[in-house]
């Protein structure tokens, strides 16, 4: 709830429902994720986060605000979690199908510690997807000092010191998803106002939407693409 520049986005009304509803709503249709938990912080601020997944029936584990890899760590060791999803709360369109192709590539190669969707940006922002093996966040959790790459979790494993240390493999998005400059992420007004006019066009229900769909009415509409363009990404460093 104490983002920066949109205070209390998770639960910010688009269309129907609150971003983090309709995240969660769009998560579950996943086929492989057996366990939804929501990993927020222990602040007091955060309690309106706890209530509202206590409402839509959706686990919560709560742990440090700044040590973020920590606290997915240890939530996924409270579900006995061999492989785990992180996917971060401002992304309200997240898409099962990108989900479930990453999942099925870690699941059918072995060998692999770590996959993703962003190591190389190809996919809206905001589609951002990482999986891995819950024993390759341990070992990183032992190993990583790097108070930026514990603040956002996993990027240890691929990025700098760690990437040496794990085998990890990238998702290139097909041409009909390759827009990596536009902004399908919640972390502006801006942002705010992409989601709220495109849930209008769609009767105010993003939840079965997938990407593709999204895209082809983006194309139609431009104008509609354009609210958040000139938002600035925030750095690794930025937090």
């Amino acid at each position: 709830m104490s983002s920066a520049r949109l205070p209390g986005k998770v639960l910010k009304k688009i269309g129907k429902f609150p971003s983090l509803e309709l995240q969660v709503k769009r998560i579950r249709k996943s086929i492989f994720i057996d366990e939804i938990v929501i990993a927020t912080t222990n602040n007091k601020a955060d309690d309106s986060i706890e209530n509202f997944c206590n409402k839509i029936n959706c686990k919560v584990f709560r742990g440090s605000e700044n040590n973020v890899m920590e606290r997915i760590l240890h939530a996924a060791q409270s579900e006995s979690a061999d492989i785990q999803v992180q996917i971060t709360g401002d992304c309200p369109l997240i898409d099962s199908e990108i989900i479930d192709d990453l999942i099925k590539l870690i699941l059918s190669n072995q060998d692999l510690d770590f996959v993703s969707n962003e190591i190389e940006r190809s996919f809206p922002i905001g589609l951002d997807c990482r999986v891995f093996k819950v024993s390759a966040l341990e070992k990183a959790n032992k190993l990583c000092k790097d108070h930026t790459h514990r603040v956002h979790g996993s990027t240890f494993m691929y990025i700098g010191e760690g990437k040496k240390l794990f085998k990890s493999k990238n998702i290139l998005a097909p041409k009909k998803l390759n827009f990596p400059n536009w902004r399908w992420t919640l972390d502006t007004n801006d942002d705010l106002k992409f989601f709220r006019t495109l849930a209008k066009y769609f009767n105010g229900d993003l939840s079965d939407l997938n990407s593709a769909a999204i895209v082809e009415w983006l194309e139609l509409n431009p104008e509609i693409a354009k609210i958040n363009q000139f938002v600035k990404q925030k750095a690794l460093e930025e937090g």
